[in-house]
């Protein structure tokens, strides 16, 4: 009976906060008026986010907003990979724009709006949904053994794949947008797997938000481009869909390496 209230309870959070991330912030904001594109996407972030924190709140896990300046540094320690990677492609994404580029063609203001909106969205709201929600909720209702950690992370993950079909409004070639999808499958098992190792939610919304803002430095910042279906294309190059399989599962065998073992057990334990 408790086994069975807990999945009730849970999962019902996690499909309410589905509906109210989706349905009451739009209305809100179809009524408020700014001429700002970026003003808007904020102040409809924000009020995301302040529903997130309410709904885990309120089911009591305020541990989720946990911090700790250690636990913050060993983020980027335990997932130097990404970590690596994210270095590589600021600083070459950064060279090589400069070099084409002179200076960004999207003006300081908007620059500025770019990414204090891309650190809320990116960085902060699909880490909070992601990670904060999704797998804390997942991990609570199936239970405390490796194989129920290992389907939260799963499913966790596949909805953070989902959540960017979104992208697919507006593209012209659809295909780069399911390569898309497909990696962040992947790269969600990877950071969740962080999260539970470090149990540290701001470590991933730094770094989530620094991997894509690498990717996104040259194109968008110095091209101010936002044909974000062409870009993926750009990245990926020719055999899109088996590259972004292939991200996907080195990323899901890293993240299985995260929790190995008695890496597991400190986790259970902390638990």
């Amino acid at each position: 009976m408790k086994t069975s209230k807990r999945l009730i309870k849970y999962l019902g959070a996690i499909i309410l906060s589905y509906i109210l991330c989706t349905v009451i912030p739009a209305q809100v904001v179809s009524h408020i008026n700014f001429t700002n594109i970026y003003v808007l996407q904020i102040v409809y972030l924000l009020l995301i986010i302040g529903i997130l924190a309410v709904t885990i709140i309120v089911c009591g896990e305020k541990k989720v907003f946990a911090f700790s300046l250690k636990s913050f540094k060993d983020t980027f320690v335990i997932g130097g990979v990404m970590t690596a990677i994210t270095a590589f492609y600021l600083v070459t994404n950064i060279y090589t724009a400069i070099k084409e580029y002179g200076t960004p063609l999207m003006d300081n203001k908007t620059i500025v709006l770019f990414l204090v909106g891309n650190f809320i969205g990116a960085g902060i709201r699909e880490e909070l949904l992601t990670r904060g929600v999704w797998l804390t909720f997942f991990r609570k209702a199936f239970g405390n053994s490796k194989a129920s950690y290992i389907v939260a992370m799963s499913l966790s993950s596949i909805l953070f794949g989902a959540i960017h079909i979104t992208n697919l409004d507006g593209a012209v070639d659809p295909t780069p947008i399911y390569a898309q999808i497909i990696y962040a499958i992947g790269i969600g098992f990877f950071l969740a797997a962080l999260y539970l190792r470090t149990g540290n939610l701001w470590g991933n919304m730094v770094l989530h938000f620094l991997f894509d803002i690498s990717l996104m430095v040259k194109p968008m910042i110095y091209g101010n481009r936002s044909d974000m279906d062409v870009l993926i294309g750009e990245w990926l190059g020719s055999g899109i869909i088996l590259k972004s399989i292939l991200i996907s599962v080195v990323s899901v065998v890293i993240g299985l390496y995260l929790i190995r073992g008695d890496k597991f057990k400190e986790i259970a334990e902390v638990e």
